[in-house]
């Protein structure tokens, strides 16, 4: 979410693998095990191969996780929402009884974690009938909870920033721990990263490498994706920059095979960043209104070619329509 301007995903551990397996997880998993194995040459992220479509409705439209069945969760300005699709159309039904500015996503095992900016971390069991949020932990010393994303231990990894609205700044990347007999339960929260950060906002994983978008301090770039190790021990390797953006702040990152997907928020776009940094392709300035997080789609409700896109617009404006974000959109190749 980018506070300073205009005001990873995890994934779920297969059905027949026990609770403690599904935390203690694996070294060769990644958050989002699916859009790992993703062929990004198969996938269109350019304006002259594809087209936009508005989905639905979500104010300030922040990020998205996909489980491995297939279901779709969004987080917004007010809740978070589980979308689901009929001869009708598309729907969000909301899974939080109240309102609240949710930001981040993550999953283990059969729980939704949600993160949002009243400083608390919230959780739902995806295995309930109508699953429903409810806050399981105050989270310490933060102040913009943001980008999320499932490590390969179990445990869980939040931005703090970029820059929230009524806190002074805390960049760093925490930690959190679980009882391991109990998935409500935070055991442990610590400040993993703070050094070789600027205002780091989305999260994801890939094995052992968690990639963070920043923004730079210091000139000449603002925008950065840089990746971190998670050492043997789960703490912190040193920060290394992927690539650099020039003139533009970027907004969440994702996992498409050995590429990156990319929101270039400030310039109202999306690109497939490659393993060496540079980027693959990308849409035009001002394709997307102002996109917060892009992910592969996934069946029953997508195909695997679809590109999943927030566009959350500008922050605090709820106002709907299509020059005004707002909404879940999905980005096609033409046929």
């Amino acid at each position: 979410m980018i506070r300073s301007i205009r005001g990873l995903a995890a994934g779920a551990v297969l059905a027949s693998m026990s609770w403690l397996a599904a935390c203690s997880g694996s070294d060769s998993d990644s958050a989002d095990p699916a859009a790992a194995t993703v062929d990004p040459s198969t996938l269109c992220v350019s304006s002259a191969c594809g087209t936009k479509t508005r989905l639905l409705e979500i104010p300030n439209a922040e990020n998205t996780l996909f489980t491995s069945q297939g279901r779709l969760f969004v987080s917004g300005g007010s809740n978070v929402y589980e979308v689901s699709k009929d001869a009708a159309g598309f729907h969000a039904a909301p899974l939080y009884d109240g309102n609240c500015n949710f930001t981040g996503l993550a999953q283990r095992g059969d729980v939704l974690y949600a993160a949002c900016f009243d400083l608390r971390l919230y959780a739902a069991n995806l295995s309930d009938a109508a699953p429903k949020l409810q806050a399981i932990y105050s989270l310490a010393g933060m102040a913009a909870p943001n980008g999320m994303t499932s490590g390969p231990d179990g445990e869980l990894y939040i931005a703090d920033g970029p820059i929230s609205t009524s806190h002074l700044p805390s960049p760093k990347i925490v930690r959190l721990q679980f009882d391991a007999a109990d998935p409500m339960k935070v055991t442990r929260q610590l400040t993993w990263l703070s050094k070789g950060v600027g205002l780091p906002n989305g999260l994801s994983r890939r094995d052992r490498t968690l990639y963070f978008t920043d923004t730079s301090i210091l000139p000449p770039s603002l925008g950065e994706i840089r990746s971190v190790e998670i050492l043997p021990d789960g703490s912190a390797g040193t920060p290394q920059v992927l690539t650099t953006i020039l003139a533009s702040l970027p907004d969440d990152v994702s996992v498409a095979g050995d590429d990156l997907l990319l929101a270039l928020y400030s310039e109202g776009a999306i690109a497939l960043v490659g393993a060496d940094g540079k980027i693959v392709s990308r849409t035009a300035s001002l394709s997307f209104q102002l996109p917060s997080s892009v992910k592969v789609g996934r069946p029953p409700l997508f195909e695997p070619t679809d590109l999943v896109v927030t566009e959350k617009g500008v922050v605090g404006v709820s106002q709907t329509g299509p020059l005004f974000g707002n909404a879940l959109s999905v980005y096609r190749p033409n046929r």
